[in-house]
């Protein structure tokens, strides 16, 4: 029998669009949510819903709640959506699937952070509770999966998808897992593009990868650095595994660097130096400035965060404008790192034009 060549369409296609939830109609966009909710309970493949591509207008519904809230505006329709809504997310999120990635990714959880601070239901309270919960669950050695650049709604799926496989704390202590202060600090590269296209960088204390690789998809070059054996090695294999990423196989390299004991992998060579919370212990920052010192060309620039509770930071400072360098110290915008609890500096750091 000749097979067809039909393209089987999703039957979640059927049932809801991302259009309709940008609809002024209130009762359609209640009657796909129950839709939405009917399905999961009785489905099992959530592709079809990664599919739809409809998690960027179910953002908005949260985003236009919030601000009612905040404004103090009444909005019983609006609420009733809401509760259905978040109800459909903790549904989907407890069945842990690769669409808790695109949920993390377009900053979900700050987002139902904003409705506990916001709301006082008990059954949106509850399930923006659980619904969190799930999107932060990290187990040790599972992969996470970060969305970069366009999400796009008629794919449902986002310009690039960066993966990386994490660790256990009892190996390598804090660089275990991917935090949101590398994806943070990577999406503002990303955002600033013109800074970095066409640049060869140096990372330090790359970890699992994940602002190196974001950087890689911009830069001339990206050669990723972290110090323990496990780490280098972890991050070897992130990079062969999102060498699929055409940029990112032709920019990244990774290599092992001791701060302390070993010299900067190509002296005066990088236009830029970057490093997401490397700024952590008062007793290395030293030896940190003196990598940077060695590492940037004559006009090269250091960029990094540092959240403001990290230890180390005033000797950082101090290091840096004592060989010389200009360090500009300003609060990194919340917006690339939604969800967190600190505030975070953002440094910029340069040669003084009269050294």
């Amino acid at each position: 029998m000749k097979k067809s060549n039909n393209k089987q369409i999703p039957q979640t296609s059927k049932l809801v669009t991302y259009d309709s939830f940008r609809s002024n109609d209130k009762s359609l966009i209640l009657s796909n949510l129950n839709k939405l909710n009917d399905w999961i309970n009785n489905k099992s493949n959530f592709k079809d819903i990664e599919e739809t591509g409809i998690f960027k207008a179910l953002s908005e519904l949260i985003d236009k709640y919030n601000e009612n809230q905040e404004n103090q505006v009444e909005n019983n329709e609006y609420t009733e959506i809401i509760i259905i809504l978040v109800k459909f997310l903790k549904n989907l999120s407890v069945k842990e699937t690769e669409t808790n990635e695109i949920l993390r990714s377009l900053d979900y959880i700050h987002r139902l952070e904003l409705i506990l601070n916001n709301s006082y239901d008990s059954d949106l309270l509850n399930d923006s509770s659980t619904t969190i919960e799930c999107l932060r669950k990290c187990a040790p050695y599972s992969v996470r999966k970060v969305g970069v650049g366009e999400y796009s709604e008629q794919t449902g799926q986002f310009q690039w998808m960066i993966e990386m496989k994490q660790l256990h704390f009892d190996e390598v202590f804090v660089g275990w897992r991917v935090w949101e202060a590398g994806i943070g600090f990577g999406k503002w590269v990303l955002e600033n593009k013109q800074i970095f296209q066409g640049k060869e960088v140096l990372e330090l204390g790359s970890g699992l990868g994940v602002a190196g690789f974001m950087a890689g998809l911009i830069c001339k070059s990206v050669l990723m650095t972290d110090y323990t054996p496990k780490l280098v090695s972890a991050l070897k294999d992130n990079l062969k595994t999102n060498s699929k990423i055409l940029e990112i196989k032709k920019a990244c390299t990774v290599q092992a660097l001791d701060w302390v004991n070993d010299k900067a992998p190509k002296p005066f060579h990088y236009d830029i130096v970057i490093g997401s919370e490397v700024i952590y212990d008062e007793k290395i920052v030293d030896h940190l400035a003196n990598i940077i010192h060695q590492s940037l060309t004559p006009n090269g620039v250091f960029y990094s965060t540092a959240a403001t509770v990290r230890r180390g930071i005033p000797e950082f400072i101090h290091s840096m404008k004592s060989r010389g360098y200009t360090v500009n110290c300003t609060e990194f915008p919340k917006r690339f790192m939604p969800d967190t609890k600190f505030d975070t500096h953002f440094f910029e750091i340069y040669r003084n034009k009269n050294k």
